[in-house]
C-alpha cells in the first residue's frame, strides 16, 4: 500500500513541522495580500461598487483597469505560491530550514519551477484535447458513461502528472532532471499513485465537509478553515510531490 503509506508521510510531513511551514509561509502570504490590496489603490478599483449585474464590474471602473488589477494579481499569487513551494522543498530535501519568518527568494529556482510547471500543464491541455473528443462521444450516447470516462481521463491525467512531477522538486533544489528521466524513474508506480490520487481526492472531500461544518461555528470555526485552506491543504499536496521525488529519485525509505 505504497500509495497510502506516501500519503499519510506526507500529513504527518506537515503535521510534524507546522513551526517550519509558518515560518515559510506566512509572511510571504501577508506580503501577497498587502501588494494586492496596494494594487486595489493603484488601479482605481472600488470594491464597494461593484455591481450585482451580470457582468459583475464594478459600475464606475474602467475595464483595462479592471483587467490590469487581476492580471497582476494573478502574478502576485502565482510569485508567492512558487515561493512558499521552492521554500518548503528545499527545506524537506535539503534540511535548509528557515531563518527567522522570511524564507530567501531564490529567483532562479522560482523561475526554473514554472518553467516546468507550465511545460507540465501545457502537456496535459495537450493530453486533454483528444480525451475531450472521446468524452464528448461518450456523452452522446450515454450521460452516466460520458461522466465515467471524464473521470477515469481525470484519475489517468493526475497519475500522469505525479509520475512527471520529480522534475519539480528537482528544479526546486537545483538538481539537473529531464522529463524523460522522471518518468523512467516512476516506471511501475502507477498502481501506487492512482491509489494515491484517490486518497487525496478523498481526502479534499472531507475536509470541504468539515469546512461547511466548522463555518457555523463563530469566529473561531472560520479561522480554522483559513488556516486549514490556506496552509495545511497545500503544503501537503507540494509533500506529496515532495515524498514522491525522495522515494523514486533519492531512493530515500519512508520513516
Amino acid at each position: 500500500m505504497l500509495g497510502l503509506e506516501i500519503f499519510v508521510h506526507s500529513v504527518k510531513m506537515v503535521l510534524r513541522n507546522l513551526k517550519e511551514a509558518l515560518q515559510i509561509s506566512l509572511v510571504p502570504a501577508l506580503i501577497g495580500g498587502a501588494i494586492v490590496i496596494a494594487l486595489v489603490f493603484v488601479f482605481g478599483i472600488s470594491f464597494e461598487d461593484i455591481s450585482t449585474e451580470t457582468n459583475g464590474l464594478p459600475d464606475a471602473a474602467d475595464p483595462t483597469s479592471v483587467l490590469g488589477f487581476v492580471l497582476c494579481a494573478l502574478f502576485v499569487g502565482l510569485a508567492i505560491m512558487l515561493w512558499i513551494v521552492v521554500s518548503w522543498h528545499r527545506f524537506v530535501l535539503l534540511e535548509e530550514y528557515p531563518v527567522g519568518f522570511v524564507p530567501i527568494f531564490r529567483s532562479d529556482r522560482v523561475l526554473a519551477y514554472l518553467g516546468r510547471l507550465l511545460m507540465l500543464i501545457v502537456l496535459g491541455v495537450i493530453a486533454m484535447i483528444p480525451a475531450m473528443f472521446v468524452i464528448g462521444m461518450m456523452a452522446q450516447a450515454s450521460a452516466v458513461v460520458g461522466i465515467f470516462v471524464w473521470f477515469v481521463a481525470i484519475i489517468a491525467l493526475s497519475v500522469a502528472f505525479y509520475r512527471a512531477s520529480p522534475i519539480l522538486p528537482a528544479a526546486a533544489i537545483g538538481h539537473s532532471l529531464t522529463l524523460s528521466e522522471a518518468w523512467r524513474a516512476t516506471s511501475g508506480a502507477s498502481g501506487a499513485i492512482t491509489l494515491l490520487v484517490i486518497l487525496s481526492l478523498l481526502f479534499q472531500l472531507l475536509l470541504q465537509f468539515l469546512a461547511s461544518l466548522l463555518l457555523f461555528v463563530p469566529i473561531i470555526g472560520f479561522l480554522i478553515v483559513i488556516f486549514a485552506t490556506m496552509l495545511i491543504v497545500p503544503l501537503i499536496n507540494v509533500s506529496i510531490l515532495t515524498t514522491i521525488y525522495g522515494i523514486y529519485i533519492e531512493k530515500r525509505e519512508l520513516n
